[in-house]
């Protein structure tokens, strides 16, 4: 009866585990990031070099919330990575 009652639990973990990472990737997308207020006109060409640097960096710009979360993604799967190489063996 504990085995079916752990399975629930991880069913209803995951399912709103799930649910906040929707919800927080639908704010993330839909809130503008305040980046006018961060940097200086003085720094940014008015008009970029080439079409790639202008279009990447108006990417990163406008979903800068979405750029964060990948790279904490990111940064996460190489700390499981480090331990999961790190672990050690048991006999």
């Amino acid at each position: 009866m504990s085995e079916n009652n752990n399975g629930s639990v991880k069913v209803a973990a995951a399912i709103v585990a799930g649910l906040l990472f929707v919800s927080l990737f639908y704010v993330v997308t839909t809130t503008p990031f305040p980046y006018s207020s961060y940097r200086s006109r003085e720094l940014l060409p008015t008009e970029p070099a080439d079409a790639l640097g202008g279009g990447m960096s108006n990417f990163l710009w406008n979903y800068r919330g979405f750029d964060l979360i990948m790279q904490t993604l990111i940064l996460f799967a190489t700390a499981i990575s480090c331990l999961a190489l790190l672990r050690e063996e048991k006999n």
